[in-house]
This record gives structure tokens, C-alpha cells and sequence, in this order.
């Protein structure tokens, strides 16, 4: 579904990405990791079309993404970061805003506000400004607002960043769901656990892919656990004289 080939990625003298290249199949769950400041953000930017590559493609099911992302647009939901939606306005409003961008009808869009709200656990909740909600809640609803137009690829960046460990599990829970419904989904996290969940891993340090396959593959090749792997392709990149 997804093909990154020689991607790279600078901000002035600070290079981001350096020649990145990766292949995520339809219907994968994947985890993009690495230490902050490693290039995660930058990546997930790239993909849907909110930073430009310095060089390098980027296929979306075969086609090349222009910049824009005019040919992902539709089939993909970008939730960032920073909870970024407006805190003034309702569950129900937040929604509807989201709907508005993506032209939805009434009737499609009440539809699918009540399919969320019951699936998210939200249904009561839909005149409780997004400000006012627990920190759980506001990723639940920033989920939800990245899902209204039911897109095939969802784009999640640090998804599970400063919650409490339930909400966490269930924010992953709910990304396992997706994927098992055959939604493609890539998130990017610091914890090296949570990547334990993926399909895919993809590990990033100092902008560059230093690993990239499945947690089991990964897990067999080097005989280590998936946290041990990552520190020593950190000391390898830190020190290549030690492999």
C-alpha cells in the first residue's frame, strides 16, 4: 500500500531523514520507533504530504504521492502529536467540523458519529467541550476525527503520548481492532513495548532506518528481545567500528 524509496528529509543544516526506504503492505499495523528527535514526526509528515522531501518517492497503492497529498487525501487520517483540535468546541462539533472538511453528508455523517461514539466509549459525552475532556478522551476524539471519512490508512503520531497505562492499552486494543477490520495503520512511539503489538517495525535513529521487518523476524535473526535489538543498532550508529 505504502513505499518510501530513498526518502530523505533536512531543516536547514539538520538532516531529518537520510535515504530512507521502506514498504508497508494493505492491511498492516506498524510501528515507526526511535528516540526523540530520531525522525519519526518528520517521517509520518512526509507521508501525508505535510513536510517535503528533500529527494526520494513516495508510492501510496502504486501511485506517486505528489506533494499536497492530492492522491491521499481521502484514503488517509493524520492525527498528530499535539492534540490539536479546538478545545471550545463539543465532542459532537469536533466531529462535525471534521465531517465538513471531508464534504460528508448529514445522513452519513450522523451515522458515523454514532458508530464512533459507541466504539470509543464517547456516547454521552457529545456536549463535553474538547478541553474539558480527560487526556484518554481527547485521543479518543482526535482518533475519532481522523476516522469520520473511514479512511483505508491511518497516520498516527504518538498516539499513546503522556497517557495513563489503561489508556494506553486501550488506545492499542483499538488500533489492533482496526487493523483486524483491514484498515492499514502506521504510529510512531517512543516505547519500545507498545511496538511489541505491530506487524511491522521500522526503527529510526538519527534519521536513518536501521531496522525494518517483523517484531518475530527481528526477534529470531538477532536472538535478543526487541529493546536490546534497538540499543544495539543505537551503539552500532553511534559507533560503527562495533559491527
Amino acid at each position: 500500500m505504502l513505499r518510501l524509496e530513498g526518502v530523505s528529509k533536512s531543516y536547514g543544516k539538520i538532516a531529518a531523514l537520510r535515504d530512507v526506504s521502506l514498504r508497508l503492505p494493505a492491511g498492516t499495523l506498524a510501528a515507526v520507533a526511535g528516540e526523540d528527535g530520531a525522525g519519526k514526526t518528520t517521517l509520518l509528515k512526509c507521508v501525508i504530504g505535510l513536510a517535503k522531501t528533500n529527494s526520494g518517492l513516495i508510492f501510496f497503492e502504486g501511485a506517486p504521492v505528489s506533494d499536497g497529498f492530492v492522491g491521499l487525501r481521502r484514503a488517509a487520517g493524520f492525527m498528530p502529536e499535539k492534540f490539536s483540535l479546538y478545545p471550545d468546541l463539543t465532542v459532537s462539533e469536533t466531529l462535525d467540523f471534521a465531517a465538513d472538511i471531508h464534504g460528508l453528508t448529514l445522513s452519513v455523517r450522523r451515522e458515523r458519529k454514532e458508530k464512533l461514539l459507541r466504539r470509543m466509549a464517547l456516547a454521552g459525552f457529545e456536549k463535553r467541550r474538547a478541553g474539558a475532556l480527560s487526556g484518554g478522551m481527547r485521543q479518543k476524539l482526535a482518533l475519532m476525527a481522523a476516522m469520520i471519512h473511514e479512511p483505508r490508512l491511518l497516520v498516527l503520531d504518538e498516539p499513546t503520548e503522556g497517557l495513563d497505562p489503561l489508556s494506553r492499552i486501550e488506545i492499542l486494543r483499538m488500533l489492533t481492532e482496526l487493523k483486524a477490520e483491514g484498515r492499514t495503520i502506521l504510529f510512531s512511539t517512543t516505547n519500545i513495548e507498545e511496538a511489541e503489538a505491530a506487524d511491522a517495525f521500522f526503527y529510526l535513529v538519527n534519521g536513518r532506518l536501521r531496522l525494518s521487518g517483523s517484531v518475530l523476524d527481528l526477534k529470531r535473526a538477532f536472538g535478543l528481545s526487541l529493546e536490546n535489538i534497538c540499543a544495539l543498532e543505537e551503539g552500532r550508529e553511534r559507533d560503527p567500528s562495533r559491527g
